[in-house]
């Protein structure tokens, strides 16, 4: 007898109710995992998982991408407690923070290329991005070219390589089938939306063909908008005061953005032919170009020599490359892929000093122009496999492979002055000196993991991976003559480090029962040290950098139990971690010190003064600790209308690093709760989520490693906060969706912690009153914002 099939519809009373609750299916492993699953409007069944999915492991993929409007990585980790994004002032975001470590030390690739490393010790962010005159973020991908996020918590070179040291989040691009499948032959997809919170208009177009052996695909899209807007309230505070270490501070503390213009532009191209049904060649072309250009009011220095500050940050990637994949029914691997890539990542900061109206005197006024920029040019050949086997009631999965790549590290300097009316005209001569040392590196890996299943009660994992890392610093004729001939004196001139890190993973998922699975895992990484954090220098009278080219690459040590519970009603996964950081790098004052310096007859002297010290020292290691709750149950198992479903989602994580220092860098505990309803055959759906964020706790913040005993000193402004999103879709016929989102709902003011920590106590960008705080308001997270997306697919 055939089972009837109770569906809702969109009644008025089902979206109030709605409207209490959330909405957003936070588990990695649900429903429609093929892409063009969503294109055919074929009927969707929501279930949970019927078997236990991996520790440390959420996969986003496409279809969720679109139906919770996610338009960048602050919206792809919106709802997943156990990560978030480092925030980078003016220029954007920089990278990820996991398990109480960020920016370089959560790995992230595309396609298996390793994206640009933030080129910053903490030495080189402290001093450079607290004037804003580098880009020293890490580059962000266009969402629109991906088709699946792994997100990978915990340890994890042995998937990442360096840099995987509390995760991963791993992007990969949509390929032509994705789209191609089930015997169709092409594809048209049209999608535009806007975001209320950034003013922010983007439009995209995907294209997919197959004409005989030969397929391809086209990706291209476009953003426009302004700053991120603040929650609001508060006013502008005048600065004029002089701190504790003597530094004076003149300005204007706003408590609004900054006005800014927004841009970006991403192109997608791949082309592939298929020799054989077995052998298949494919080239790929990709692109994406940010501007962030800012009107800066809110930099002292323009207070100071009232001089208008405008700036371009630029973001800019290229990316080329060959792929090749055989696959074999009987052989050494069942599917073989090689792969050639070049890839280019520029980032560039323009300056523009333009006098206000009331100083500008006559057609010889001038202006002051500045580029910097740091270039960063990747080539790298892997090579990957995979073989499964069958013994009786074993089955084994494995996976090898090599790679090898060469990275070249350089920067520039371009400042001068011309005329304002007659810009052609120059005021002095251009400096083009560099006081950057341009390096390169070689990688080379080798890995093995394997999968091992022991009938439907034991799954075993082990896997193994072996890197080796050399750098050595590069010449460069337009490198300041003094910089270089204090490094030649201080032999770490024309340098050479080696590197060489074995990688291990082991896995143990135990079925106690069919619907009952105890989980362990081990997991190692490792982080070889930055250029920068060996082999900077900056001997300045008021902030000098000591080099330290002595430095371990930091090493981590993962251990994660976890029970899954699971079976056609959904699952529910409770998971402990505990992460050890050894070698921890951190940026240490070690005092005022009367240097040594070579003046310019080549004599060795002794300054006249003594400078504030700063280096690059490895800490003895760090510990995090913390529990991770996931869960999504589908409510048809207790008589409710199919497509009913609720979700919940927790982290709670503590640590320090030496015994007893705090670590920045760890979120507070933070839970997600959501119910909502999706139609079974994909017409609409409406849900919501309750999001809450709770305070950072003074005592687990530090202002300083050589300051540990005193907190973060904005820390006072977190706060408990509830936090309400609505989302919804409507399908409009076969080809044709609407999705919204109402975030923010109740209009809550509130300033998230990532954002409290970015705030800067010295220099001229990023900047509040340090005694009283004015200006906070600046920092405040969004009010209540919306988003709206229309899409189509022939």
């Amino acid at each position: 007898m055939m089972k009837k099939q109770m569906t809702f519809k969109p009644t008025v009373l089902f979206i109030l109710l709605s409207s209490a609750f959330s909405a957003q299916a936070l588990h990695a492993e649900t429903a429609l995992s093929e892409p063009d699953a969503d294109i055919q409007l074929k009927t969707v069944e929501v279930k949970g998982n019927k078997t236990a999915t991996k520790l440390g492991t959420e996969k986003i993929r496409r279809q969720k991408l679109d139906e919770y409007l996610i338009q960048d990585i602050h919206d792809m980790v919106r709802y997943d407690p156990g990560i978030s994004v480092t925030e980078g002032g003016r220029a954007g975001s920089n990278g990820f923070a996991v398990r109480g470590v960020d920016k370089d030390r959560v790995a992230v690739s595309v396609d298996g290329l390793a994206q640009a490393e933030s080129r910053s010790s903490e030495a080189f962010q402290e001093l450079f991005g607290a004037y804003g005159n580098f880009n020293t973020n890490r580059n962000a991908a266009e969402l629109e070219n991906i088709s699946e996020v792994a997100i990978l918590k915990g340890a994890d070179s042995l998937t990442a390589g360096s840099g995987a040291l509390g995760g991963a989040v791993l992007y990969k691009t949509k390929s032509p089938k994705d789209y191609l499948q089930d015997g169709k032959n092409y594809y048209i997809g049209l999608k535009g939306g806007y975001s209320s919170k950034s003013s922010q208009w983007m439009s995209s177009t995907t294209l997919a063909g197959r004409a005989g052996n030969a397929d391809g695909l086209f990706v291209f899209t476009r953003r426009h908008g302004h700053e991120t807007r603040n929650h609001g309230g508060g006013a502008d505070t005048v600065l004029d005061y002089t701190d504790e270490n003597s530094f004076s501070y003149k300005g204007v503390a706003r408590a609004t953005p900054d006005p800014q213009n927004t841009a970006s532009k991403s192109t997608l191209v791949k082309l592939g032919y298929h020799f054989t049904p077995s052998n298949y060649l494919s080239g790929v072309y990709e692109d994406y170009r940010q501007d962030r250009k800012t009107d800066e009011l809110s930099n002292l220095f323009s207070y100071i020599s009232q001089d208008k500050r405008l700036r371009n940050d630029v973001s800019y990637r290229k990316r080329t490359g060959l792929q090749y994949e055989n696959h074999l029914e009987n052989g050494p691997w069942d599917s073989l892929k090689l792969n050639a890539d070049k890839q280019q990542i520029d980032m560039t900061t323009m300056t523009w000093d333009i006098p206000l109206k009331e100083n500008i005197q006559g057609r010889n006024t001038e202006v002051f122009f500045r580029r910097r920029g740091l270039y960063q040019n990747l080539n790298q050949f892997q090579i990957s496999a995979e073989k499964h086997a069958d013994w009786h009631n074993i089955s084994w999965d494995t996976s090898y492979g090599a790679g090898l790549s060469k990275g070249k590290y350089r920067n520039s300097n371009l400042e001068y002055f011309a005329l304002l009316f007659y810009p052609d005209i120059l005021g002095s001569k251009k400096d083009t000196n560099e006081f950057l040392v341009s390096t390169e590196n070689k990688k080379q890996h080798i890995y093995w993991d394997n999968t091992i299943r022991f009938g439907d009660k034991v799954k075993l994992g082990l896997g193994a991976r072996y890197d080796k890392v050399n750098m050595n610093t590069l010449e460069s004729d337009s490198l300041t003559p003094n910089v270089k001939r204090q490094l030649v004196w201080q032999n770490i001139w024309d340098k050479q480090a080696s590197f060489k890190a074995p990688s291990y993973s082991a896995s143990l998922d135990w079925n106690i029962v069919p619907s009952l699975t105890l989980q362990s895992k081990y997991s190692t990484a490792f982080r070889s040290p930055t250029t920068d954090e060996m082999w900077f220098f900056f001997p300045h009278r008021d902030f000098y950098v000591q080099p330290n080219p002595d430095l371990k690459d930091e090493r981590s040590k993962n251990i994660e139990l976890g029970i899954d519970w699971h079976g056609k009603w959904g699952n529910l996964k409770l998971s402990g971690f505990r992460t050890r950081y050894k070698n921890f790098i951190d940026f240490v004052y070690i005092g005022g010190i009367q240097h040594e310096t070579l003046n310019s007859n080549g004599d060795i002297v002794k300054e006249s003064w003594i400078s504030p010290t700063y280096q690059n020292r490895n800490r003895n290691n760090a510990v995090v600790k913390g529990l991770e709750l996931q869960g999504r149950w589908d409510l048809n198992s207790i008589g409710l209308p199919d497509g009913t479903y609720t979700n919940i989602a927790a982290s709670y994580i503590k640590g320090s690093a030496d015994n007893d220092i705090p670590l920045n860098a760890l979120q507070p505990f933070n839970a997600v709760w959501g119910i909502g309803y999706k139609h079974p055959g994909n017409r609409w759906g409406i849900g919501t989520n309750l999001s809450y964020f709770a305070r950072k706790k003074a005592e687990d913040t530090s202002r300083a490693y050589d300051k540990p005993n005193e907190p973060w000193p904005f820390v006072k402004h977190s706060r408990n906060v509830f936090l309400v999103d609505l989302i919804g879709h409507y399908q409009f016929g076969k080809n044709v969706s609407l999705r919204s989102g109402i975030f923010n709902l109740f209009n809550k003011k509130y300033y998230t912690w990532d954002t409290l920590r970015s705030i800067r106590e010295f220099g001229t960008v990023n900047r509040v009153h340090n005694q009283t705080h004015g200006g906070i308001e600046r920092f405040s997270a969004p009010g209540r914002n919306f988003n709206i997306t229309l899409e189509a697919k022939f």
